[in-house]
C-alpha cells in the first residue's frame, strides 16, 4: 500500500473536505452517531444520511419491541445515552408519563423501564433533526457499498442510491444461527424458532406446548418472559453448556469496586487473579459483589487493550463464559419470574450438549449427553427455540453490502470472531492490514478492538469519539491519498 499525504495551500481559507456521512443502521448505534453529527452544526441537509430499514431511529433490534413484558436489564439511571446529560432518559421517563403508566418498572436499585419506552426516548432525541432536514432516513436496507470515483456508493435493497465522503458501518449484532445439528435435522420445521426476539416470533406456542430453549442468556430468558406474559404454562427447559443463568442485580446503590488500571493485568491469570482479590475485598467489606463487575466493566476497554493477543484468546476461551453470566444480569423483574417459575417446576435448566434429533408428529425428541459424567438422557418438546446469540463469526457474511466490501478487500473479520477489524480509531482495517480513513466500524461490531462495547453507555461514548475524528476531517489541512494493492 502506499500512502501519500499533501498539504492543502495555506492561502486559501479552510473549506470543508469531506461533506456527506452515510451511516448504515439506524439503531441506538446509528442514530447517536447522527444525532451528535447534527448537534455540531456542521452540516447542511442531507449532509447526514442513515440508511435503516425499519420506520424509525434509535430503537434497532434491541430496543425495537412492542412486546411490554421485555424490559432493560440495566436501571435507567445507568442508560447514559447522551453524552453531557447521563441522567436524561430518567429525566424523560418522568416528564413524559411513561413511568406513571409503569408502575412495575421500579425494582430493587433502580428503574427497569420497557425497552420500547427507551427506543421511544431515543426517537424523540434525533426526531428535531429529521424534522428539520439535518439528518435524512432512507428506509431500505444498504444492499452495496463500494468505492466510485474517489467516493463511497451506497445503493439500498430498494432502488436508493447515495454518494458519501464518509462510511460509518452501525448495523449492531448479527442474527443468530442456529446450532449445526438443529438446522441439519429441523430444517423448514416450524417448530424450531431460530430467532425468538422478532415481534410474534412464539406467538404459534400454545399454552401447554412444552418448550426446549437451546442457551441460557437474556435472550433466553426473554423467550421464557415473553412465554408466560401471553399465557403459556408448560414446562420450559433451558439447556446450555454450563447450565448457569445470569446472575440477578443487586438491590440498592454502590459504587464499582477495583482498580485494575494500576498495573493493567497483561495475562489472563493475572486478571483473574486480579478480581479474585477484589472479590474478596467486597465481601469483606459487605458490598455486592456485583460492584467488581461494573468496575470491570467501567475499565474493560483498557484493559482488554492492554492484553497481547495471545493472552485476549485466553481470556475468550477460559473465562468468557462466567464473566457474561455475572456482567449480563437480569432485571428484579425477570428474576423475580425465574425464582417462581423455578419454585412451581415449570422452568428447569440443564448443563449438557444435543446429540441427535429425531422430529416426531407430536414433539421433537433430542438426546443430550449430560454434564459432568456425558450420561444421554432424552427429552421430548413441541417447541425447540434457539437462543444461543448473535453469530458474531459470520457477521460479515450475514449482510451483503458487508460481503461486497470485503470482496474488495476493505473490509475483513476481527481475529476473535467477534465483529469486524478496526483499530482504536475504530476506523476498519482492510485485508493489507492498514487501516481505510474514512470507513469507521460504530458499536458491538468493534468488540474485537475494544472488548466492551455491548452497553449504551460505552456505545455512546465511541459515537462520540468517532464524531470528533469526522470533524476533524472535515476541515483538515493535509489531503491522503491512498493506492491500495488488494
Amino acid at each position: 500500500m502506499l500512502r501519500i499525504t499533501l498539504p492543502l495551500p495555506k492561502d486559501v481559507t479552510p473549506a470543508p473536505t469531506t461533506s456527506r456521512v452515510a451511516i448504515i443502521g439506524g439503531g441506538f448505534t446509528g442514530a447517536s452517531l447522527a444525532r451528535l453529527l447534527a448537534v455540531n452544526g456542521q452540516y447542511g441537509p442531507d449532509d447526514i444520511v442513515v440508511f435503516e430499514s425499519r420506520a424509525g431511529l434509535g430503537g434497532g433490534l434491541a430496543y425495537g419491541t412492542r412486546n411490554p413484558s421485555l424490559r432493560l436489564n440495566v436501571a435507567a439511571h445507568r442508560m447514559r445515552a447522551v453524552p453531557g446529560d447521563p441522567q436524561a432518559f430518567v429525566h424523560w421517563l418522568s416528564a413524559s408519563g411513561r413511568l406513571d403508566l409503569d408502575p412495575d418498572a421500579v425494582g430493587d436499585g433502580g428503574i427497569y423501564a420497557r425497552r420500547a419506552d427507551f427506543a421511544a426516548f431515543m426517537a424523540e432525541q434525533i426526531q428535531p433533526f429529521l424534522d428539520r432536514g439535518s439528518v435524512r432516513h432512507v428506509r431500505e436496507r444498504a444492499e452495496r457499498i463500494c468505492r466510485r470515483h474517489g467516493r463511497w456508493q451506497i445503493e439500498g435493497d430498494r432502488g436508493a442510491s447515495v454518494q458519501s465522503d464518509i462510511v460509518v458501518i452501525a448495523t449492531g449484532h448479527p442474527p443468530p444461527t442456529p446450532p449445526d445439528l438443529l438446522s441439519d435435522s429441523l430444517g423448514g420445521d416450524a417448530r424450531l424458532i431460530s430467532d425468538p426476539l422478532p415481534s410474534g416470533a412464539l406467538q404459534a406456542i400454545g399454552p401447554d406446548d412444552k418448550v426446549l430453549v437451546v442457551g441460557a442468556g437474556l435472550t433466553a430468558l426473554d423467550a421464557v418472559g415473553v412465554l408466560r406474559a401471553k399465557g403459556h404454562c408448560a414446562e420450559v427447559t433451558l439447556l446450555s453448556r454450563t447450565g448457569q443463568l445470569p446472575q440477578p442485580q443487586a438491590s440498592g446503590d454502590f459504587a464499582p469496586h477495583g482498580d485494575f488500571l494500576i498495573g493493567v493485568p497483561n495475562t489472563a491469570l493475572s486478571l483473574l487473579e486480579r478480581v479474585r482479590f477484589a472479590l474478596e475485598e467486597v465481601t469483606e467489606a459487605g458490598l455486592p459483589w456485583q460492584s467488581v463487575f461494573d468496575a470491570l466493566r467501567h475499565q474493560g476497554q483498557a484493559i482488554w487493550q492492554a492484553l497481547p493477543l495471545v493472552e485476549q484468546r485466553r481470556v475468550l476461551r477460559h473465562l468468557r463464559r462466567r464473566f457474561e453470566a455475572h456482567r449480563f444480569r437480569m432485571s428484579p423483574q425477570i428474576a423475580e419470574l425465574v425464582e417462581r417459575e423455578r419454585a412451581a417446576g415449570r422452568l428447569r435448566s440443564r448443563a449438557g450438549r444435543i446429540v441427535a434429533v429425531r422430529p416426531g408428529h407430536a414433539d421433537i425428541v433430542v438426546d443430550i449427553a449430560t454434564k459432568p459424567h456425558g450420561i444421554v438422557v432424552r427429552h421430548a418438546a413441541r417447541w425447540i427455540i434457539a437462543a444461543t446469540g448473535p453469530d458474531h463469526r459470520n457477521v460479515i457474511g450475514s449482510q451483503s453490502c458487508l460481503a461486497d466490501m470485503e470482496g474488495s478487500g476493505l473490509l475483513r473479520n476481527d481475529p476473535h470472531g467477534l465483529g469486524i477489524a478496526c483499530d482504536e480509531d475504530s476506523r476498519a482495517v482492510a485485508r493489507d492490514g492498514y487501516p481505510v480513513e474514512d470507513l469507521f466500524i460504530a458499536g458491538p461490531l468493534a468488540r474485537g478492538a475494544f472488548g466492551e462495547l455491548t452497553g449504551v453507555p460505552e456505545i455512546a461514548a465511541q459515537a462520540e469519539r468517532i464524531v470528533q475524528q469526522v470533524l476533524a476531517m472535515r476541515f483538515a489541512t493535509t489531503r491522503t491519498i491512498t493506492i491500495r494493492s488488494l
